[in-house]
């Protein structure tokens, strides 16, 4: 019976013994926890917690933190940065530019209307344009920041409908006439004009004046007032109209250029720029051709000039009812004198060397 108690009580003992020993064990382990929570920083465990969703390891390297050792991190740090970003997409060069063909402009308004717009047939071109065969590449014309507009006089067709001589004006002159045509050749005056301009075109093309030119085909009706807006719309520097002559004396030749009178209210403001480039025309034309000398014209008459609003010319370039003039005018050397003397003439103009 004693032993029996006694192993009784000892069983007690070891019981209380193991139980106070699991709580000791417990206690400990909570101890422990609440050091290791209290010394961690909360930007520790928003790394961690940040790093843990994005499944990164958020084991940090030792770093010693001396002056040097810093700014070395620092420009290792920075070295990092560039060489590890994405790289910059290489520019692809630049396509080949081909020059555009002529481009349509907008409609003109009304003969009564203020001079705002660009006819359909007129042709803005570029320094190496079409037909510019010949002239320096884009990378070697120099822009002069010049802008001609070059009017081919006439058309193929006339047209006799009217339009006024000038803003408010009530006389009315037909919008275009026919012209006149060679008594030797038989060339209509508009397409011997339009060869003409055409290569004065070329040749200002090839000093970097930008051209524009009001037609290049003999196809299209533009009356008097659309060229002399499409010169206005294009802020022309010189609006140099090409014509060639008629006489009902077959013996009557030479050259002469025709510009604004001054009239008030119309030419008064472009008057004196146009006779100062009359005057360079006249010059060197006669210097160019040896034609013979005609002089200068003031003309008040004249729808086209106006209703110009920049200053403008009008070389007749010779007599198409001589006939001795009218086959030499059809030669491209002779053709091509004429335009060397305007080419020089409209340069000492605008001031381009």
């Amino acid at each position: 019976m004693i032993q029996r108690f006694q192993a009784r009580r000892k069983r007690r003992r070891s019981f209380r013994f193991a139980l106070g020993s699991l709580a000791g064990a417990v206690i400990v382990a909570l101890v422990a926890t609440g050091v290791v929570l209290a010394v961690r920083s909360p930007a520790d465990e928003d790394v961690s917690s940040s790093a843990a969703a994005a499944g990164v390891s958020t084991t940090k390297p030792e770093v010693t933190t001396t002056p040097s050792s810093t700014s070395t991190a620092r420009s290792t740090a920075a070295s990092q940065s560039t060489t590890t970003s994405p790289a910059a997409p290489t520019a692809a060069p630049p396509p080949s530019v081909t020059p555009s063909p002529p481009t349509a402009a907008t409609s003109l308004p009304s003969a009564g209307s203020p001079p705002t717009a660009a006819t359909s047939s007129a042709t803005t071109t570029s320094p190496v344009g079409p037909g510019a065969s010949g002239s320096p590449s884009p990378s070697t014309v120099p822009r002069a920041g010049k802008v001609v507009v070059i009017d081919p006089g006439h058309q193929a067709d006339g047209n006799p409908a009217t339009e006024p001589v000038g803003p408010g004006s009530s006389d009315y002159k037909a919008k275009v006439s026919s012209g006149t045509s060679g008594v030797a050749t038989g060339t209509p005056e508009s397409e011997l004009v339009l060869a003409v301009a055409l290569k004065l075109r070329d040749a200002l093309l090839a000093h970097g004046i930008e051209v524009v030119m009001t037609r290049t085909t003999e196809d299209g009706d533009l009356s008097n007032i659309e060229r002399a807006q499409i010169a206005n719309s294009a802020g022309a520097d010189l609006f140099v109209r090409i014509h060639a002559d008629g006489s009902d004396d077959a013996a009557t030749s030479g050259i002469h250029v025709l510009y604004p009178a001054s009239i008030k209210g119309w030419t008064d403001d472009i008057a004196a720029a146009s006779k100062e480039a009359a005057a360079l025309a006249q010059r060197e034309l006669i210097a160019a051709t040896g034609a013979v000398d005609r002089g200068l014209d003031a003309r008040s008459d004249m729808t086209g000039f106006n209703w110009s609003d920049v200053p403008v010319i009008l070389p007749e370039i010779g007599f198409m009812t001589n006939p001795a003039e009218d086959r030499l005018l059809a030669t491209t050397a002779y053709q091509d004198k004429i335009v060397a003397g305007l080419v020089r003439a409209i340069l000492a103009f605008l001031g381009v060397g």
